[in-house]
């Protein structure tokens, strides 16, 4: 999510202002300041509009102030050039909000139907401004409307009031509210700004109390449920993960190479498919890569944007956008991958590119996975600052072992994740990946015939944790009968105990980001407080469901991974 519209989620309410008069717009100003709401719409259908925001953005330098109704792409010129931070419209006009997004101004368009929220999706927007709100729906509009569209967010707009603002806030969903009633016309008109500050501070305090995380019982209180369920805060923990998004090529359903005459395209990569799932759970994240400034790298960052990651932290340079053609197994044929990700942007990025410092500001947990270090000795060097980074400012730090012999050898892999795992607090593994990292074997396994050891793995656990220190090691456990059949478990080692998940029999539609979307849910169940066994049978569905659908990206939702979690594995049709 853009910046200006994360501040703006925190605010939680944006005060719609029409002025007649700029004379007004300095109290005005003094007013909604005073009382803490540094937020507010403009709206650009009066002659005074275009000065006021002047007024606002050079008297309050902290103000978010917006021009709303904006109606044409000369109108956004005009409001960015007098010191709007954000764009909104009352409709979804294709000129204005093409043009503000080429112009990199944050856009927010009004809609009011599925179609017109998959034409913002198109221009890769993830909020969009519910719009008349009460007449339109509400917030049971709002609500069913997120069920097919989870990734996208709403500034609710129309017959909001001090009498159901509070409902609307505490909907995930939303990130602010936009309402009149605390700077109405004739408010400002009697010169009453005493009375504004006092309504915006009441608003900003419902607001804010909407959004408090309610008291929920845990699994073990609750008689009801098994795992504990979401908070409605809105307040997310920020997650950034770094790495290298690519280019994925494969011919249509199960043909081979040889066969194909057309190839699907679709972007992955292991970090950026924590990225997209953490964004599906509802959780803010932001990716960090390097990418060509071409066409090729905007679909590459608009692939993300999409589900609502934050990208404003990619770095722009280099000339390649990684590639990797994948030909899907079935039965005993295995999968195949070749890459062509040689010289790509991130590959030969400078550890000068990136200002860890900044990019970490407000963060809570920095991820990614030993693929990314084996791209090259920029790369280690990249991720080792990072992890170093994000210890000394308190940032949990978790990493996917990810082995790929492609890329480096055993040796190669050792000596370098052995310096940089100094810095991980939480390591993630396979069921070979700590053999052939740091040579640390499970007894009695073997993975080429899907035979393991779970006991074994406790071991392999319990010693990543004495030679690196580690707070937990998550290890996913894959019996592979055939490229289409896979028993598919999980285990959690933390405080000297083992977890494990529940096995499930899995037919296989794409493997490709199953480890990727367990870690994504195993950050999540840390976040949403679950215990050591919630959080292992969390992970382990999420990345089962993964199996069953196509790409890198799993698109699920928190409550989809939740019911399987809880044991309802039947498939049966949702109606």
């Amino acid at each position: 999510m853009d910046k200006i519209l994360q501040q703006i989620e925190k605010i939680g309410i944006v005060p719609v202002i029409v002025l007649e008069d700029e004379k007004d717009a300095l109290p005005l100003g003094k007013a909604l300041s005073g009382a803490g709401l540094l937020c507010a719409e403009i709206t650009f259908r009066t002659e005074a509009a275009e000065k006021a925001i002047q007024i606002f953005s050079k008297n309050f330098p902290d103000f978010l102030v917006g021009a709303g109704t904006v109606l044409s792409p000369e109108q956004a010129d005009k409001a960015a050039a007098a010191g709007a931070k954000f764009i909104v419209s009352p409709g979804l006009n294709p000129k204005v909000v093409e043009h503000c997004v080429r112009s990199g101004y944050p856009v927010i368009p009004g809609v009011s139907t599925a179609g017109e929220i998959e034409q913002a999706m198109s221009f890769g927007l993830n909020t969009v401004k519910f719009f008349p709100a009460e007449a339109a729906g509400g917030l049971k509009f709002i609500k069913a409307i997120s069920a097919p569209y989870p990734n996208i967010k709403f500034m609710p707009t129309g017959g909001i009031s001090a009498e159901n603002i509070a409902e609307y806030a505490a909907f995930p969903k939303v990130i602010a509210c936009g309402g009149s009633w605390m700077v109405s016309k004739e408010l400002i008109k009697s010169g009453n700004f005493k009375k504004i500050e006092e309504e915006a501070a009441t608003a900003l305090k419902m607001v804010q109390d909407a959004r408090k995380p309610k008291t929920i019982a845990s699994s073990s209180d609750s008689k009801t449920s098994k795992m504990p369920q979401p908070s409605s805060s809105n307040k997310n923990p920020r997650v950034i993960t770094m790495g290298e998004i690519m280019l994925r090529l494969s011919p249509s359903g199960f043909n081979r190479f040889v066969q194909a005459d057309t190839l699907e395209l679709v972007f992955g990569g292991a970090e950026a498919n924590v990225a997209v799932s953490l964004a599906n759970f509802g959780m803010e994240s932001a990716y960090i890569t390097k990418l060509p400034t071409h066409e090729i790298g905007q679909a590459a960052v608009n692939s993300l944007r999409r589900y609502g990651v934050d990208v404003s932290g990619i770095i722009r340079g280099g000339t390649r956008v990684g590639i990797y053609f994948l030909e899907k197994g079935a039965s005993q044929r295995a999968s195949k991958v070749i890459y062509d990700r040689a010289n790509s942007a991130i590959a030969e990025a400078s550890p000068n590119d990136f200002n860890w410092k900044e990019i970490f500001k407000g963060a809570s947990w920095f991820h990614f996975t030993g693929i990314t270090p084996a791209l090259g000795k920029n790369a280690a060097e990249i991720c080792l600052e990072a992890c170093k980074t994000a210890r000394t400012m308190g940032i949990t730090v978790s990493c996917d072992l990810n082995y790929r012999k492609k890329l480096w050898s055993t040796e190669e892999a050792k000596k370098t994740m052995s310096r940089i795992c100094e810095f991980v607090d939480i390591c993630i593994s396979n069921e070979e990946d700590a053999e052939k990292v740091f040579g640390i074997t499970s007894k009695n396994t073997d993975v080429n015939s899907g035979k393991l050891n779970e006991n074994g793995y406790e071991e392999v656990a319990s010693e990543l944790c004495k030679t690196f220190g580690f707070k937990k090691v998550g290890i996913t456990l894959r019996e592979s009968t055939s490229a289409s059949e896979n028993n598919w478990s999980a285990m959690l080692y933390t405080e000297g105990k083992a977890y494990f998940s529940k096995k499930y029999t899995m037919q296989v539609v794409d493997r490709l980001g199953g480890g990727d979307s367990f870690a994504a849910a195993l950050i999540c169940a840390e976040f949403k407080g679950f215990s050591p066994q919630a959080q292992i049978d969390f992970a382990s569905a999420a990345s089962c469901l993964k199996h069953s659908i196509n790409g890198d990206f799993n698109q699920v939702s928190f409550d989809e991974v939740l019911t399987l979690a809880q044991g309802d594995a039947s498939g049966r049709v949702q109606r």
